[in-house]
Protein backbone atom coordinates (compact mmCIF):
# COMPACT_ATOMS: atom_id res chain seq x y z
CA UNK A 1 0.00 0.00 0.00
CA UNK A 2 1.61 3.32 -1.03
CA UNK A 3 2.22 5.94 1.62
CA UNK A 4 1.70 9.59 0.74
CA UNK A 5 3.67 11.72 3.15
CA UNK A 6 3.48 15.51 3.19
CA UNK A 7 5.95 17.33 5.40
CA UNK A 8 5.39 20.89 6.56
CA UNK A 9 8.42 22.54 8.15
CA UNK A 10 8.51 25.69 10.21
CA UNK A 11 9.77 28.59 8.04
CA UNK A 12 13.04 28.70 10.00
CA UNK A 13 14.63 25.97 12.06
CA UNK A 14 16.07 27.81 15.05
CA UNK A 15 14.42 28.00 18.41
CA UNK A 16 12.06 30.91 18.87
CA UNK A 17 13.56 34.35 19.30
CA UNK A 18 10.33 36.09 20.19
CA UNK A 19 10.70 37.82 23.51
CA UNK A 20 7.17 39.15 23.67
CA UNK A 21 4.38 36.96 24.96
CA UNK A 22 0.66 37.64 25.45
CA UNK A 23 -0.85 36.34 28.69
CA UNK A 24 -4.53 35.42 28.69
CA UNK A 25 -6.80 37.06 31.30
CA UNK A 26 -10.37 36.41 30.17
CA UNK A 27 -12.74 36.64 27.25
CA UNK A 28 -16.45 36.76 26.59
CA UNK A 29 -18.86 36.51 23.66
CA UNK A 30 -21.52 39.19 23.24
CA UNK A 31 -24.83 38.57 21.47
CA UNK A 32 -27.14 41.55 21.16
CA UNK A 33 -30.91 41.29 21.52
CA UNK A 34 -31.73 44.92 21.06
CA UNK A 35 -29.64 48.11 20.88
CA UNK A 36 -27.33 49.37 23.62
CA UNK A 37 -24.81 52.17 23.97
CA UNK A 38 -21.94 50.89 26.09
CA UNK A 39 -20.57 53.96 27.92
CA UNK A 40 -17.10 55.40 27.52
CA UNK A 41 -14.50 53.44 29.48
CA UNK A 42 -10.72 53.36 29.69
CA UNK A 43 -8.78 50.14 29.27
CA UNK A 44 -6.16 48.90 31.73
CA UNK A 45 -4.96 46.01 29.53
CA UNK A 46 -5.20 45.04 25.87
CA UNK A 47 -8.58 44.05 24.44
CA UNK A 48 -8.95 42.10 21.21
CA UNK A 49 -12.36 42.28 19.52
CA UNK A 50 -13.20 39.79 16.76
CA UNK A 51 -16.46 40.48 14.95
CA UNK A 52 -18.54 37.35 14.45
CA UNK A 53 -21.56 39.12 12.98
CA UNK A 54 -21.34 42.80 12.17
CA UNK A 55 -21.19 45.51 11.51
CA UNK A 56 -19.52 46.39 14.82
CA UNK A 57 -19.32 50.11 15.56
CA UNK A 58 -17.45 51.93 18.29
CA UNK A 59 -15.69 55.15 19.17
CA UNK A 60 -12.00 54.71 19.95
CA UNK A 61 -10.12 57.74 21.21
CA UNK A 62 -12.80 60.03 19.73
CA UNK A 63 -12.60 58.29 16.34
CA UNK A 64 -15.65 56.43 14.98
CA UNK A 65 -14.82 52.97 13.60
CA UNK A 66 -16.88 50.36 11.76
CA UNK A 67 -15.74 46.73 11.46
CA UNK A 68 -17.18 44.06 9.15
CA UNK A 69 -17.62 40.34 9.81
CA UNK A 70 -14.29 38.71 10.65
CA UNK A 71 -12.35 41.91 11.30
CA UNK A 72 -10.35 42.43 14.48
CA UNK A 73 -9.66 45.49 16.60
CA UNK A 74 -7.01 45.64 19.32
CA UNK A 75 -7.61 48.28 21.98
CA UNK A 76 -4.48 49.27 23.88
CA UNK A 77 -4.06 50.21 27.56
CA UNK A 78 -5.08 53.81 28.18
CA UNK A 79 -7.46 54.02 25.20
CA UNK A 80 -10.95 55.44 25.69
CA UNK A 81 -13.58 53.22 24.14
CA UNK A 82 -17.36 53.28 23.69
CA UNK A 83 -19.42 50.61 21.89
CA UNK A 84 -22.50 51.24 19.70
CA UNK A 85 -24.11 47.79 20.04
CA UNK A 86 -26.99 46.86 17.75
CA UNK A 87 -29.59 44.10 17.60
CA UNK A 88 -28.32 40.84 16.11
CA UNK A 89 -24.65 41.73 16.42
CA UNK A 90 -22.18 39.17 17.81
CA UNK A 91 -18.52 39.56 18.69
CA UNK A 92 -15.79 38.13 20.91
CA UNK A 93 -13.88 40.24 23.44
CA UNK A 94 -10.57 38.96 24.80
CA UNK A 95 -8.40 40.64 27.43
CA UNK A 96 -4.66 40.01 27.71
CA UNK A 97 -1.37 41.46 28.90
CA UNK A 98 1.98 41.63 27.12
CA UNK A 99 5.10 40.46 28.92
CA UNK A 100 8.73 40.52 27.89
CA UNK A 101 10.76 37.35 28.34
CA UNK A 102 14.49 36.90 29.00
CA UNK A 103 15.25 40.55 28.51
CA UNK A 104 15.78 43.40 30.92
CA UNK A 105 13.56 46.43 30.74
CA UNK A 106 9.99 47.46 31.34
CA UNK A 107 6.78 46.48 29.56
CA UNK A 108 6.72 46.43 25.78
CA UNK A 109 4.11 48.28 23.74
CA UNK A 110 2.29 46.76 20.79
CA UNK A 111 1.52 50.12 19.19
CA UNK A 112 3.50 53.32 18.84
CA UNK A 113 2.29 56.10 21.11
CA UNK A 114 0.75 58.18 18.30
CA UNK A 115 -0.97 55.31 16.43
CA UNK A 116 -4.25 56.45 14.92
CA UNK A 117 -7.30 54.33 15.91
CA UNK A 118 -7.74 53.00 12.36
CA UNK A 119 -4.21 51.51 12.59
CA UNK A 120 -5.45 49.25 15.40
CA UNK A 121 -7.86 47.50 13.01
CA UNK A 122 -6.84 44.38 11.07
CA UNK A 123 -7.44 44.36 7.33
CA UNK A 124 -8.13 40.66 6.66
CA UNK A 125 -11.01 38.33 7.50
CA UNK A 126 -10.24 36.48 10.76
CA UNK A 127 -13.52 34.54 10.92
CA UNK A 128 -11.61 31.24 11.04
CA UNK A 129 -9.61 32.47 14.03
CA UNK A 130 -12.78 32.34 16.12
CA UNK A 131 -11.73 28.69 16.53
CA UNK A 132 -9.04 29.83 18.98
CA UNK A 133 -11.64 31.61 21.09
CA UNK A 134 -13.95 28.61 21.11
CA UNK A 135 -11.03 26.45 22.26
CA UNK A 136 -10.21 29.00 24.97
CA UNK A 137 -13.78 28.62 26.19
CA UNK A 138 -13.53 24.82 26.11
CA UNK A 139 -10.37 24.91 28.23
CA UNK A 140 -11.99 27.31 30.71
CA UNK A 141 -15.05 25.11 31.09
CA UNK A 142 -13.13 21.83 31.33
CA UNK A 143 -10.64 23.09 33.91
CA UNK A 144 -8.32 20.21 33.02
CA UNK A 145 -4.64 20.05 34.06
CA UNK A 146 -2.42 22.51 32.17
CA UNK A 147 -5.46 24.51 31.01
CA UNK A 148 -3.74 27.89 31.61
CA UNK A 149 -0.74 26.80 29.51
CA UNK A 150 -3.04 25.65 26.70
CA UNK A 151 -4.97 28.93 26.88
CA UNK A 152 -1.77 30.98 26.67
CA UNK A 153 -0.65 28.92 23.66
CA UNK A 154 -3.97 29.45 21.91
CA UNK A 155 -3.83 33.16 22.63
CA UNK A 156 -0.26 33.38 21.34
CA UNK A 157 -1.26 31.92 17.97
CA UNK A 158 -4.27 34.26 17.73
CA UNK A 159 -2.16 37.24 18.84
CA UNK A 160 0.58 36.84 16.22
CA UNK A 161 -1.90 36.14 13.45
CA UNK A 162 -3.64 39.37 14.40
CA UNK A 163 -0.44 41.41 14.75
CA UNK A 164 0.86 40.49 11.28
CA UNK A 165 -2.44 41.75 9.84
CA UNK A 166 -2.24 45.16 11.53
CA UNK A 167 -0.85 48.11 9.51
CA UNK A 168 2.89 48.30 10.20
CA UNK A 169 2.71 52.08 10.55
CA UNK A 170 0.87 51.71 13.85
CA UNK A 171 3.14 49.11 15.46
CA UNK A 172 5.85 50.03 17.93
CA UNK A 173 9.45 49.86 16.79
CA UNK A 174 10.12 46.92 19.11
CA UNK A 175 7.34 44.86 17.49
CA UNK A 176 8.34 45.87 13.95
CA UNK A 177 11.92 44.77 14.60
CA UNK A 178 11.03 41.27 15.81
CA UNK A 179 11.15 39.66 12.32
CA UNK A 180 14.50 41.39 11.69
CA UNK A 181 15.83 40.08 15.00
CA UNK A 182 14.61 36.58 14.14
CA UNK A 183 16.46 36.71 10.81
CA UNK A 184 19.62 37.78 12.63
CA UNK A 185 19.21 34.90 15.10
CA UNK A 186 18.85 32.43 12.25
CA UNK A 187 21.98 33.71 10.53
CA UNK A 188 24.08 33.57 13.70
CA UNK A 189 22.81 30.10 14.61
CA UNK A 190 23.44 28.76 11.12
CA UNK A 191 27.03 30.03 11.26
CA UNK A 192 27.68 28.55 14.70
CA UNK A 193 26.13 25.21 13.77
CA UNK A 194 28.66 24.86 10.95
CA UNK A 195 31.39 24.92 13.62
CA UNK A 196 30.11 22.40 16.14
CA UNK A 197 33.12 20.19 15.44
CA UNK A 198 35.60 22.96 16.16
CA UNK A 199 36.30 25.84 18.48
CA UNK A 200 36.38 29.00 16.36
CA UNK A 201 37.23 32.35 17.90
CA UNK A 202 34.73 35.20 18.06
CA UNK A 203 36.82 36.99 15.44
CA UNK A 204 36.54 34.03 13.04
CA UNK A 205 32.77 33.81 13.48
CA UNK A 206 32.38 37.57 13.08
CA UNK A 207 34.42 37.50 9.88
CA UNK A 208 32.09 34.89 8.37
CA UNK A 209 29.09 37.01 9.33
CA UNK A 210 30.75 40.15 7.88
CA UNK A 211 30.44 42.03 11.16
CA UNK A 212 32.90 43.08 13.86
CA UNK A 213 33.57 40.86 16.89
CA UNK A 214 32.12 43.55 19.11
CA UNK A 215 28.94 43.68 17.02
CA UNK A 216 28.61 39.88 17.13
CA UNK A 217 29.00 39.85 20.90
CA UNK A 218 26.37 42.60 21.22
CA UNK A 219 23.94 40.76 18.93
CA UNK A 220 24.35 37.53 20.91
CA UNK A 221 23.77 39.35 24.18
CA UNK A 222 20.64 41.01 22.78
CA UNK A 223 19.16 38.07 20.88
CA UNK A 224 20.26 35.10 23.01
CA UNK A 225 21.15 36.67 26.37
CA UNK A 226 24.59 35.04 26.29
CA UNK A 227 28.02 35.44 24.72
CA UNK A 228 29.00 33.80 21.40
CA UNK A 229 31.18 31.28 23.24
CA UNK A 230 28.40 30.29 25.63
CA UNK A 231 25.93 30.03 22.76
CA UNK A 232 28.29 27.77 20.79
CA UNK A 233 28.78 25.58 23.86
CA UNK A 234 25.03 25.31 24.36
CA UNK A 235 24.59 24.22 20.74
CA UNK A 236 27.38 21.67 21.11
CA UNK A 237 25.78 20.21 24.24
CA UNK A 238 22.39 20.05 22.60
CA UNK A 239 23.91 18.16 19.66
CA UNK A 240 25.82 15.90 22.09
CA UNK A 241 22.62 15.02 23.90
CA UNK A 242 20.99 14.08 20.58
CA UNK A 243 23.95 11.96 19.52
CA UNK A 244 24.04 10.06 22.80
CA UNK A 245 20.29 9.51 22.87
CA UNK A 246 19.69 8.51 19.26
CA UNK A 247 22.90 6.68 18.32
CA UNK A 248 25.17 4.06 19.80
CA UNK A 249 28.20 6.35 19.96
CA UNK A 250 30.34 6.22 23.06
CA UNK A 251 31.07 9.26 25.22
CA UNK A 252 34.62 9.56 23.83
CA UNK A 253 33.36 9.46 20.25
CA UNK A 254 30.86 12.26 20.92
CA UNK A 255 33.49 14.29 22.76
CA UNK A 256 35.93 13.99 19.85
CA UNK A 257 33.24 14.71 17.23
CA UNK A 258 32.31 17.99 18.91
CA UNK A 259 35.82 19.29 19.53
CA UNK A 260 36.06 18.97 23.31
CA UNK A 261 39.57 18.83 24.75
CA UNK A 262 39.04 15.36 26.21
CA UNK A 263 36.20 13.10 27.45
CA UNK A 264 36.73 14.22 31.04
CA UNK A 265 36.17 17.87 30.13
CA UNK A 266 33.17 16.92 28.03
CA UNK A 267 31.62 14.82 30.82
CA UNK A 268 32.09 17.54 33.41
CA UNK A 269 30.56 20.20 31.13
CA UNK A 270 27.67 17.91 30.16
CA UNK A 271 26.89 17.13 33.81
CA UNK A 272 26.97 20.81 34.75
CA UNK A 273 24.52 21.64 31.95
CA UNK A 274 22.08 18.71 32.14
CA UNK A 275 22.49 17.65 35.75
CA UNK A 276 23.53 14.10 34.82
CA UNK A 277 26.56 12.40 33.29
CA UNK A 278 26.60 11.71 29.53
CA UNK A 279 26.82 7.98 30.23
CA UNK A 280 23.29 8.14 31.69
CA UNK A 281 21.18 8.09 28.54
Amino acid sequence: MPVIKERFRRPTQADSGVRVRPVFDDFHRLRMEGDYEYPVHRHANYELILVERGPYRCRLNEKELTLADGQILIVKPGDTHADHLRDGQRHFVLHFRLVREREAGGPIDLFCSDAAPELQVGRANHARDALFLRELRREAEAGAPHAPAVQDSLLEALFWRSVRDLPAAGLSEAIRRLPQHQAQRERILATLERHLKGNPSVAELARQLAISPRHLTGRCRLLFNESPARLLLRLKLRRAEEMLRYSDRRVKEVSDALGFANPFHFSRTFRRHFGRPPSQR
